[in-house]
């Protein structure tokens, strides 16, 4: 099994963040993209394993000193590639639940299409099975609704938990669990969609609630990607 590193090799580099930009920095940056671009091309045309980087190297038309530069290994290029993913999947969801108030059914019904989305990512399933996935990784794919609702439903009264960190720790751990289930279930959609319904009971949404919005009908997001068909909801997973 592949060990992805814990660097923090997704973030923008330190050019990137100052202005304005040197010569040198934006060739930099640029190769960067192009590694970026060419990797996830590759990847997702051929299997992780047989993707080399030289491979990688002549799609982007750059050096091996030139990606070294940047990565470690082909391995620490999917972290941004993945991150990417999971950013603009949250930002469609979002979009698609604009119209929700309840805390509780953004947080459950965000939870069940971004457990769709990363399940039927072949990227995504093999970092998950295959990558030593760091926790932090996966906190982070999802940490933009669940802090952002999450407060919320603790502000008005929604959730209610007695141990701040214990229940965002379990959230996390919870999450990765579920869609590790997932992937050898008969059906993924329902084992998401349990997954879910666990994440709301633990930050005290009651019983009947928490099977409610874990388990009702999803409607299609817009552009959701040909994956194996979500049995219970005929969806797209």
């Amino acid at each position: 099994m592949a060990s992805l590193p814990t660097t923090n090799s997704a973030e923008p580099s330190a050019e990137s963040k100052a202005g304005p930009e040197s010569r040198v920095a934006r060739k930099r940056r640029e190769a960067r993209e192009r590694i970026i671009n060419a990797a996830e091309r590759l990847m997702r045309t051929r299997p992780i394993e047989a993707v080399t980087i030289g491979d990688i190297t002549s799609a982007a038309d750059v050096g091996h000193g030139t990606f070294y530069l940047h990565f470690k290994s082909k391995y620490e290029v999917l972290l941004p590639i993945v991150r990417a993913a999971a950013r603009q999947w949250d930002t469609d969801i979002q979009e698609h639940l604009g119209d929700r108030d309840d805390p509780a059914e953004v947080v459950g019904l965000s939870t069940r299409y971004m457990g769709r989305r990363m399940q039927g990512d072949p990227l995504w399933r093999w970092l998950l099975k295959e990558g030593g996935l760091p926790i932090e990784l996966i906190k982070d794919a999802i940490g933009r609704f669940s802090a952002r609702d999450f407060g919320r439903g603790l502000l008005s009264g929604r959730f209610q938990v007695t141990d701040l960190q214990a229940a965002n720790n379990f959230m996390g751990g919870g999450f990765v669990a579920g869609l590790l289930a997932s992937f050898d279930a008969e059906d993924p959609g329902t084992a998401i969609d349990h997954m879910a319904e666990l994440i709301l009971r633990t930050i005290g949404v009651d019983v009947a609630d928490a099977a409610r919005i874990a388990h009702q009908p999803l409607t299609p997001l817009p552009g959701a990607p040909t994956a194996p068909t979500d049995r219970k909801n005929g969806l797209e997973t």
